[in-house]
């Protein structure tokens, strides 16, 4: 299926710059300047509103609301109730009219219009010329989220008039915002009256019953000020007389409390969200953008990659490192990623077993914190995946393939009841982890309990068959466009490797067990049935073809050649009837080929070249996260220009809007994947057995360097046409395989290609 790029903004190294307002392009927009920071996302629509089509979305990581009508389904397993992230308070909300005219740049008449995200400090600044009957009015909006102060954020308006003119402005907090699915999913606690220059709202969810208060203050010198109460809103009135070449500044201040859990009052937050605006005030406006300033430079500093030779390509990586330090940093082992982080309403919001799998890299190699407190979202959620064993009719811990609070969230029994990526990419990240940072702290308190779980529930879950094999009936692996099948070979193999590490730890005699095996309902007599199950796992493999099936009977499954799939089909999802889906060996994106990238030094270049060639000309890539695992595969392989090919969209999937879906919000895991297209890719790094690295360099490019951060040392690896030069930028010498030979990594060391 061809992927064709929809350009509209500028090339630019640091920024992302949108010249001239395309309307047409306006959701789009809406979901590329985004800014996040974990606690809180905001699309980038425009503040003023207007007549264009527009998601107009705030959300709050782990605000969240169950479905207005529970599922009757009389069958046990099948999710009863789901959950999915809210639209909150638009804290940005504004309107601003001259005369009889009102800004809308749906039909205003406007000229100079140009939008830039700095990638340096996360400002968004929105700049025009509104020729009104009353005279030209320069315009600029700017807003910024503190990465730091995580519950405040600041707009400031700038207006200059080229003639005296009076400007009406209002200001508000508003919560009556509908969701995608046309509701509103808050109830109004109370107005917070006027004081002290502050205005707020305090709001609960009618279901989770979860509190918010949004306080504002506002600077500006006006003429008049009123104050409005609406439901579910309020709303700051001004007057601002504009004398001709005179500058204003109107500079509104928020802080936003939260409370994920079930509260009786919002009292508490109150006090909270006071204390924070007045720490706010202190800090200002220029306060936020310089706290910000040196927040992305030691984000530069430890994690960016540099491209000489390709400025889209450049743009586009340090894009996908912005949003991904946007999304996520560790702020709380409280939150998760959302499939589209905190940028729109696709997909409910959920996280998936992308964060274990795609997510995480990224951070294991930037800040050893924000890995721990991913994989702590998991261990505090760890009683509600025990709930879903049960429901299973399993024991040990489930954990969901779609969710929020850690409850399983898909309504959609053939993946919630019968994938099981989730669990064993909770087990894969946890031995990741390990093997980078040694945390027996962790492993000890978090890690072991998890891992004892999550096998006694594969255990449980798995059967023998009558040759003696065990193994997984009625699943569904990573390709979906299979369903109930017996023994996909990712599942067993993932399996396998979960039972093979919780025997390894036991027996390393390094972590107090005896109370926790207890805990956990294991006595040697499971130990040794699992020991067996590892043992007679069935693995589909054929030496002499090299070729793992991916599922029984995938190979006897009827064969379509993709190319001759017209176009125009593309979604298959959306054009193909359901079933007609599974009734070939189509497969939607990879599943032999992931779990050989998860533990790439188990396989030879051989077994790796047979599966690739195999099954690459059957995926047809209907997922995002697809692509990415091709090109590093490829990389591998020395197939250059299918490695070229794969990567040329994928740090551009959303500037570009390949997949014409950009407007539903960020593929915050397709953005990690296109991270790791170049580290596991060109660089050639290995993880899973200490770490290697083997890089190549793309015809395209005459260089390029990548920053790491590895058992407390912060290096980077610079690669050009002739040889690797490593440059260690904070911490001690440390020992790598760089082109199979153990290596140890001082300052300025070289290494030829």
């Amino acid at each position: 299926m061809p992927k064709v790029s929809s350009k509209y903004l500028e090339n630019d190294p640091w920024r992302i710059v949108e010249k001239g307002f395309h309307k047409e392009k306006n959701e789009v927009s809406e979901s590329l300047f985004s800014l996040s920071n974990e606690y809180m996302g905001v699309r980038g629509f425009l503040e003023e509103g207007s007549s264009l089509p527009s998601l107009i979305g705030t959300y709050f990581n782990g605000i969240i609301e169950y479905s207005l009508q529970d599922n009757q389904s009389a069958y046990k397993g099948i999710v009863k109730r789901s959950h999915f992230t809210i639209n909150s308070v638009n804290f940005l909300k504004c309107s601003l009219s001259c005369g009889e005219e009102r800004l809308d740049l749906g039909t205003s008449s406007i000229d100079s219009f140009e939008r830039i995200l700095d990638l340096k400090n996360g400002l968004l600044s929105r700049s025009f010329t509104w020729h009104t009957k009353e005279g030209d009015i320069e315009v600029r909006f700017e807003r910024i989220l503190d990465m730091v102060s995580v519950t405040d954020a600041v707009q400031q308006i700038t207006l200059k008039s080229s003639k005296d003119v009076q400007v009406h402005f209002s200001l508000c907090l508003d919560s009556s915002i509908l969701h995608w699915g046309n509701h509103c999913y808050w109830d109004e606690e109370r107005t917070i009256e006027p004081s002290e220059g502050f205005y707020g709202l305090s709001m609960k969810t009618p279901r989770t019953h979860q509190g918010l208060v949004a306080l504002m203050n506002i600077e500006v010198e006006a003429s008049k000020r009123s104050f409005e109460r609406k439901p579910k809103e309020i709303q700051v009135n001004f007057d601002l007389d504009l004398k001709a070449n005179e500058e204003k500044k109107i500079t509104r201040l928020v802080s936003i409390e939260i409370n994920k859990e079930t509260s009786d009052g919002n009292g508490v937050l109150l006090e909270k969200a006071t204390r924070d605006l007045k720490a706010l005030q202190e800090k200002g406006f220029a306060g936020v953008v310089g706290s910000n300033t040196d927040y992305f430079a030691q984000v530069w500093a430890r994690s960016n990659v540099e491209i000489d030779g390709d400025i889209e390509d450049q743009q586009g990586i340090r894009y996908c490192i912005f949003q991904l330090e946007q999304t996520y940093h560790g702020v709380s082992p409280d939150n998760n990623i959302g499939a589209k982080g905190l940028t729109g309403e696709a997909y409910s919001g959920h996280a998936f077993w992308d964060s274990e799998t795609y997510c995480l890299p990224y951070y294991l190699f930037s800040s050893q914190k924000s890995s721990l407190n991913l994989l702590l979202f998991r261990y505090k959620t760890l009683q509600q995946a025990k709930a879903r064993a049960k429901d299973l009719d399993c024991e040990g811990a489930c954990y969901p393939i779609a969710t929020r609070n850690g409850e399983e969230a898909c309504d959609l029994w053939q993946h919630a009841s019968c994938q099981f990526q989730p669990s064993t990419g909770v087990a894969y990240a946890i031995a990741h982890y390990m093997n980078l940072y040694h945390d027996e702290a962790f492993m000890q308190n978090y890690g072991l309990e998890m891992l004892l779980e999550i096998d006694k529930f594969l255990l449980s879950r798995g059967q023998y068959s009558p040759n003696g094999g065990f193994g997984f009936y009625g699943v569904m692996g990573p390709d979906e466009f299979e369903i109930m099948v017996n023994n996909n070979t990712y599942t067993n193999f993932m399996a396998k490797k979960s039972f093979e590490y919780l025997f390894g730890i036991l027996s390393s005699g390094q972590y107090q067990t005896e109370e926790l095996l207890k805990k956990c309902g294991y006595d040697s007599a499971l130990l040794q049935r699992m020991k067996e199950a590892s043992e007679k796992m069935i693995i589909l493999y054929d030496p002499k073809t090299k070729l793992f099936e991916e599922h029984d009977g995938y190979f006897k499954l009827p064969h379509i050649d993709i190319r001759t799939i017209p176009v125009e089909d593309f979604p298959l999802y959306s054009h193909w009837s359901y079933d007609r889906i599974y009734r070939n060996d189509i497969i939607k994106q990879p599943d032999v080929l992931m779990f050989m990238f998860l533990y790439p030094s188990d396989f030879s270049m051989a077994v790796k070249k047979a599966n690739y060639d195999f099954y690459e000309p059957r995926c047809i890539h209907e997922s995002s996260l697809s692509p990415s695992i091709h090109s590093i595969f490829a990389c591998g392989l020395g197939y250059e220009k299918a490695a070229t090919d794969f990567f040329a969209f994928s740090t551009r999937l959303d500037l570009d809007d390949y997949n014409r879906n950009t407007k539903e919000g960020l593929h915050m895991t397709s953005i990690a994947a296109a991270w790791m297209n170049i580290v596991y890719g060109f660089l050639g790094l290995k993880s899973d057995k200490g770490l290697s690295i083997a890089p190549i360099l793309p015809k395209k490019w005459a260089s390029y360097s990548v920053r790491l951060s590895y058992r407390g040392t912060r290096f980077q690896v610079k690669v050009d046409d002739s040889e690797a030069t490593f440059t260690l930028l904070e911490g001690q010498e440390i020992s790598l395989v760089v082109y199979g030979k153990e290596t140890t990594i001082r300052n300025g060391t070289r290494i030829q290609r």
